[in-house]
């Protein structure tokens, strides 16, 4: 049917919005009317019929407080409907306190005054007490998150110091050749036995930085300090039993490493130069020889190596070792072993490996030695980390054969620890070297003493001390029958047997910390 106008257009709409109205006033609640919700507080569940309009309202209504950290849901300013459920949330928050027992440590102190074997007690220990601080969070009774806000040591731990008497017993022990050592910064000998000791010098300036003995045990070489600031050491010889003992100066200063040439009568020697920052001295990497001529003078000195800066570790310095046909110097830095030529002046790689990262202001630099041919050198290498990880932490050092031509190279025995310190025996057959008891921590552990043959095989480990009964200084030598080995153990000299496989103590007076012998 066709709307005849519009009039009765308009009819139509304003009736159909009219029933729209009706409709949706029909729908919607009342303000007025009753509303039917459920309040969940405080452990009771309740069914409350309301006129109020709000979580608010209707929560004033019950008389239900909200405290700080109180939590409700809905939120307070929701508008109820029917069927709504209300719930509070009781939040409280406390702090809680604890006491933990520290257990205190114990320090073993070492006198060389009191018999070996007797020990005292100097302090006893007292446990610590750390305090913890807890904020603990209950909801409606419940703990639901405990965070820790403050630590802290009440009373620290004091340790149990116990005394510990290290003087050995000393009996008379036969020596062979000349043994030297340095006491208190003096040089003593030993000849024929351990009771014949004497003090060849009476300075008590000597540094320890050089302390060379000549293959034939008459001469030492040895640094004394110097109190001009623009330097740092100078270098003196004293002969050993001749008549006329008193040192001589070789006005040679600032010397980072001298050795004797294998005929005695040549030295070569590397140099420092003094520095403002730890350690207080910078090296020069450079090389000298000279002739030490029977009047006690150096002559024909010759550069053989120009000072450079050495690579990243170069401050610290490089160390050599003469072969024993007298023409070539192995020698060592933090991240490389190699040979010098004397002849044509060069110096030449044969392994590189990373340094080690000390974080402190000495790098770890391995010693290197010859066989008796003169063909090979033996040292320690900077192994790979066992975990992959940074290659200039790792605490892997391994002992390696080097031919001195670059042509081989080979492990000879893994984790020796990087004092490891090898030397081969007087007849060149086998070697003899450290292994350290705590491989890991190769520079605070103490060391052991093995045997392997120069080819890598035969490995026999013939001093084996327990960890705090160790080497503790990396200085071990042949006697020249190769019958025995000197070392340096709490601060005195002992020397080990081959044949009863027993170590004796040589002295008694402690303070020793580098020997040589010949």
């Amino acid at each position: 049917m066709k709307l005849k106008n519009t009039q009765q257009r308009v009819h139509i709409v304003y009736w159909l919005l009219c029933i729209s109205l009706v409709m949706m006033t029909a729908c919607a609640e009342l303000p007025n009317a009753p509303r039917h919700v459920t309040l969940v507080a405080d452990g009771q569940r309740r069914t409350l019929d309301t006129e109020v309009t709000t979580v608010r309202e209707i929560l004033n209504e019950a008389a239900i407080t909200l405290e700080n950290l109180d939590r409700v849901t809905p939120p307070e300013t929701a508008r109820l409907t029917s069927g709504m459920t209300i719930t509070v949330t009781r939040v409280i928050q406390n702090t809680e306190t604890f006491t933990e027992t520290l257990p205190f440590g114990r320090q073993v102190v070492r006198d060389a005054n009191v018999s070996a074997g007797e020990s005292r007690l100097l302090q006893s220990g007292q446990p610590g007490i750390l305090e913890r601080v807890y904020r603990v969070t209950l909801e409606d009774g419940l703990e639901v998150e405990r965070v820790l806000i403050q630590e802290s040591i009440t009373q620290a731990p004091r340790d149990e110091v116990q005394l510990m008497g290290t003087k050995p017993q000393v009996q008379t022990v036969p020596i062979t050749g000349t043994l030297v050592y340095l006491n208190s910064q003096d040089a003593w000998s030993m000849r024929g036995t351990n009771r014949a000791r004497y003090r060849i010098t009476a300075l008590g300036d000597l540094d320890g930085r050089v302390f060379e003995l000549s293959s034939d045990g008459e001469r030492l070489l040895f640094t004394r300090t110097v109190t001009e600031p623009e330097h740092l050491n100078e270098l003196w010889l004293v002969r050993i039993g001749g008549a006329d003992p008193n040192p001589i100066p070789l006005n040679v200063q600032d010397l980072l490493w001298v050795g004797w040439s294998p005929d005695d009568k040549r030295i070569a020697w590397t140099t420092m130069e003094p520095g403002e920052r730890a350690p207080g001295w910078r090296a020069q990497n450079d090389l000298w020889t000279a002739t030490l001529t029977d009047r006690n003078t150096l002559v024909s000195r010759r550069k053989i190596l120009e000072p450079e800066a050495g690579g990243g570790y170069g401050w610290w310095g490089t160390r050599y070792a003469w072969s024993p046909t007298g023409d070539k110097l192995a020698f060592s830095r933090p991240e490389s072993v190699g040979v010098v030529d004397l002849q044509k002046a060069t110096r030449t790689s044969l392994l590189t490996f990373p340094a080690y990262r000390t974080y402190s202001s000495w790098a770890w630099n391995p010693a290197v030695t010859w066989n008796t041919s003169g063909d090979f050198i033996v040292t320690v290498i900077h192994g790979p980390a066992p975990d992959s990880s940074d290659p200039e932490e790792s605490p892997v050092f391994d002992l390696w054969t080097l031919e001195a031509t670059g042509a081989y190279s080979a492990e000879l025995a893994s984790e020796v620890g990087m004092w490891s310190n090898p030397r081969f025996t007087p007849d060149g057959q086998e070697l003899l070297f450290g292994k350290a008891i705590i491989p890991y921590q190769s520079d605070v552990s103490t060391y052991g003493l093995c045997l392997i043959d120069r080819d890598g095989s035969n490995q026999n480990c013939i001093y084996t001390p327990e960890e705090d009964a160790g080497i503790e200084i990396p200085v071990w030598h042949w006697s020249p029958d190769g019958q025995a080995i000197a070392f340096i153990q709490r601060d005195d000299i002992y020397q080990f047997s081959l044949g009863d496989k027993t170590a004796v103590p040589l002295t008694d007076e402690g303070n020793i910390n580098t020997l040589e012998w010949r």
